[in-house]
């Protein structure tokens, strides 16, 4: 385990938690804007935290006033270190998946839908449409999905039933915010109306 990352806000702000080696936490400053973004979204959610890596999103949105959050890896280290971290700040609510992103995503179909999805891949990943196109069964009705990624990476603007309704630049990184389109939003090609 790598030196820690500090939760930013929320019931347990200030607290250090464990980084798997390897991950790449989100920043504080990235965090603060997404749950300043989700603000009013937040309380009473349900979160789905994708390649969730130490866990602090999905541990910050409990502290946050989320009900419940599932935090997904598929690494064996970041299964031990969200389960270390769930156990120090004795959380309730907070639920832990081995998952192979993003093809083993409609495991998770029993367990939804979610309100909320957050999904931070390492800046390699390449199957981000593929990804949306796999999360989008997940949400409820008004859902929204929050991707982290480097802002060297465009994100498509439409992926299947999801279309992108804002983007969110913080350095090297962007948060690209998703929802399901509204059926006469989104013409036959796939493109936007």
């Amino acid at each position: 385990m790598k030196p820690g990352v500090r939760i930013a806000g929320g019931e347990h702000r200030g607290r250090g938690l464990a980084v798997p080696a390897g991950a790449r936490p989100t920043e504080g400053r990235v965090r603060e804007a997404l749950f300043s973004i989700w603000n009013e979204r937040l309380p009473g959610a349900r979160l789905l935290d994708l390649f969730a890596g130490s866990g602090v999103v999905g541990l910050e949105a409990l502290g946050r006033g989320a009900l419940t959050v599932l935090a997904v890896d598929e690494g064996v280290r970041a299964l031990a270190a969200l389960e270390t971290n769930a156990e120090r700040l004795r959380t309730t609510g907070f639920a832990v998946r081995r998952v192979i992103l993003p093809k083993g995503l409609a495991r998770l179909a029993r367990e939804g839908p979610y309100d909320l999805v957050f999904a931070d891949p390492p800046y390699d990943f390449a199957s981000y449409e593929e990804l949306l196109f796999a999360v989008a069964p997940l949400l409820t009705a008004d859902g929204e999905v929050a991707i982290e990624h480097s802002s060297r990476r465009a994100l498509p603007v439409v992926a299947g039933r999801l279309v992108r309704v804002d983007e969110r630049r913080y350095g090297e990184s962007v948060l690209s915010f998703y929802r399901v389109a509204e059926p006469a939003a989104v013409s036959p090609n796939g493109a936007s109306a």
